[in-house]
């Protein structure tokens, strides 16, 4: 074993049963895109199933691996679909985002009216992160004309936040105020009001008020907290339970005398004799470089330094006065008797965000699931 990813899919149960309590009655979506967070897109998805009203990807090859599983709850796409896949995406009920009532708009109903099947649709207004969306002055008038386009159905009407981690976010505020401003003033002549949503964990957490009709969960459902402020904020019986550890064997342990140096750069240099451990995976592997001479691994129950440059695929540690030999396990990310290391510590360390820490674990990763 080189490396490897362990997922609890009973974790991962756990806490959208809680997070699903914790929003009613708005609807939960959950958010596999991006291989699921690093935890794996079909297992996942396949684990919280029952407790989804939808699941959000980010691409329609996603979403259409999903239903390759036989996953059948509504699945969103939340980013762009090309023109070339939008038969693909109807053809397995995949629901989209629309950002225009252009030329875009007239294809994708063109392509529900040629298969007889209503394209069921999510329609985004910019308030604030200014990535995609309609202007919010010109939103109600293009999401009228999109809700009179035969072949169009609009699922949902939604947004996102820009600054939910924050406790006090006047700009939070607004933007959902924004957003309701925006439905208000489309008529919908009869048809039912799609569901509103801009919440994604951190806000449904901090701020109920903007959990409206649905919330879309992402980095909670895996047992990591969007913030500080958001594990602070909640009451005690709110947990959540990282569900990824991950997990490699030391492949060397060298003797260096006092002086020597290790690694790229000689950017470490012993202060005393040392025995450093090897472990077969670096950079390429999802171990930030930043960690190099920052983090730590956990070997025979005690957190090891990293020492020197983390390589493209060889980390090094300070073995410390344990008795590691070849072939003792490493964990670097997870718990061993006293000693944890966890998506967060690996974020402080390389001065970044957990999301990117599980999300960049490559997939050729080796994952296995239990209970």
């Amino acid at each position: 074993m080189i490396g490897s990813v362990m997922i609890s899919t009973g974790a991962l149960r756990r806490n959208a049963q809680a997070l699903r309590a914790l929003v009613a009655p708005a609807q939960a979506a959950f958010v596999v895109k991006a291989n699921a967070y690093g935890h794996g897109l079909v297992p996942a998805a396949r684990a919280i199933e029952e407790y989804a009203d939808a699941l959000c990807v980010y691409s329609v090859d996603e979403g259409l691996f999903l239903r390759e599983a036989g996953i059948n709850v509504p699945v969103i796409i939340l980013g762009p679909v090309p023109v070339e896949r939008l038969d693909d995406a109807l053809a397995q009920r995949l629901q989209i985002t629309l950002w225009d009532d252009g030329t875009y708009l007239d294809t994708v109903a063109n392509t529900a009216r040629r298969r007889g099947t209503p394209f069921y649709v999510h329609v985004k207004v910019d308030t604030g992160v200014r990535r995609l969306g309609l202007d919010p002055a010109q939103a109600p008038k293009a999401i009228e004309r999109i809700a009179r386009t035969p072949g169009i159905e609009i699922g949902g009407i939604f947004s996102h936040l820009a600054a939910a981690e924050e406790l006090d976010s006047a700009f939070t505020l607004a933007q959902v105020a924004t957003l309701e401003g925006v439905v208000r003033a489309v008529t919908f002549k009869g048809k039912v009001r799609p569901l509103r949503h801009i919440a994604a964990s951190a806000a449904a957490m901090l701020w109920p008020q903007t959990r409206l009709d649905l919330v879309r969960i992402g980095i909670a459902l895996y047992g990591l907290w969007p913030s500080k402020a958001t594990r602070d904020a909640l009451p005690a019986d709110v947990q959540l339970e990282p569900a990824l550890s991950f997990e490699s064997r030391l492949i060397a342990v060298r003797k260096i005398e006092a002086g020597s140096t290790v690694g790229y750069g000689a950017t470490f240099r012993a202060s005393r004799p040392m025995r450093i451990g090897v472990v077969p995976l670096g950079y390429a592997d999802g171990i930030p470089r930043g960690l190099s001479n920052r983090g730590a691994f956990i070997v025979a129950g005690k957190r090891c330094p990293i020492v020197g440059r983390v390589c493209m695929n060889m980390t090094m540690l300070d073995l410390g006065s344990t008795s590691a030999r070849p072939g003792d396990r490493v964990v670097l990310i997870g718990a061993a008797k006293e000693a944890a290391v966890t998506a967060d510590d690996w974020a402080d360390w390389a001065d970044t965000i957990n999301y990117e820490i599980v999300a960049r674990l490559p997939a050729e990763l080796t994952r296995t699931y239990d209970g």
